[in-house]
């Protein structure tokens, strides 16, 4: 009797398993056709609200329970833009790629990659600071210029080039003055050339070569450092702070001197 009893239970169970399983698949089923519109669309009053926490669930919840949807790649968009919007940018990065790589065909994936390089020009550091995240940036910014040639983003993307290259040629800059300071003028020579020939479009031009000028002089290169000297004050003048200028005008000076007495 009691063996007949546990039998009985577990028929029942089964059946209510079976049942509960069937009325989930249908509450999914009823999901996906009625509810992930308004779920969308509440995730996106909860972002323009600034919520961007409980916009983030919203969004998850359609990624994995609509992942083939019509609004799976606005979701995936917007949940990177939550992450965006907290600064929290390597998360963001990561979830912008997952666009990328898994929705393909989606109109969304320009955008992303737009923002995924925005992202890592945001973690570009103070020139002082390490480099690495600011040639990561530049690298993901030519990337994003030759895929997108014409782009609506195009002109951010070559603003942000030459922010990046500032920085770089900057941290050249300072290089090459800490060598003169040390008074290892080759090797202040070398970052300059650095700037001179990778840098041209930057600010630092003209400090490079004013820099190099001053090398060449006190390498005793009078003619190079006259003809460089030349060539700043035909092209170049304009970038130099006004500390710079006067550097300028003493180092013409000295090197008119030496270049025009007697022998030279």
């Amino acid at each position: 009797m009691a063996r007949f009893t546990r039998t009985i239970r577990f028929i029942i169970l089964g059946l209510l398993m079976g049942i509960t399983i069937q009325f989930c698949a249908s509450q999914k089923g009823d999901l996906e056709s009625t509810d992930i519109a308004e779920t969308f669309q509440r995730g996106m009053d909860y972002y323009e609200k600034n919520n961007f926490i409980k916009a983030e669930e919203l969004f998850t919840f359609i990624i994995y329970n609509d992942p083939g949807g019509a609004y799976a790649d606005d979701a995936q968009y917007y949940l990177a833009e939550t992450y965006f919007a907290r600064d929290d940018l390597l998360v963001a990065i990561s979830e912008y790629d997952r666009l990328i790589r898994r929705m393909k065909n989606s109109e969304l994936v320009e955008d992303a990659f737009w923002r995924k390089t925005e992202a890592y020009c945001e973690l570009s550091p103070d020139y002082r600071l390490e480099k690495d995240m600011t040639d990561k940036a530049l690298r993901y910014l030519y990337d994003f210029v030759e895929i997108y040639p014409e782009s609506k983003f195009r002109p951010d993307a070559e603003s942000r080039i030459l922010e990046m290259k500032e920085k770089l040629a900057t941290k050249l800059i300072e290089t090459a003055k800490l060598y003169d300071t040390l008074r290892e003028h080759e090797s202040a020579l070398f970052y300059y050339d650095s700037v001179i020939e990778d840098y041209s479009e930057t600010r630092q031009y003209a400090s490079a070569r004013l820099g190099k000028a001053g090398d060449m002089a006190m390498l005793e290169r009078w003619k190079e450092a006259r003809e460089l000297l030349n060539s700043i004050a035909l092209d170049g003048r304009d970038d130099l702070s006004a500390k710079e200028l006067i550097k300028l005008k003493t180092l013409a000076a000295k090197i008119l001197e030496e270049t025009d007495s007697p022998g030279n």
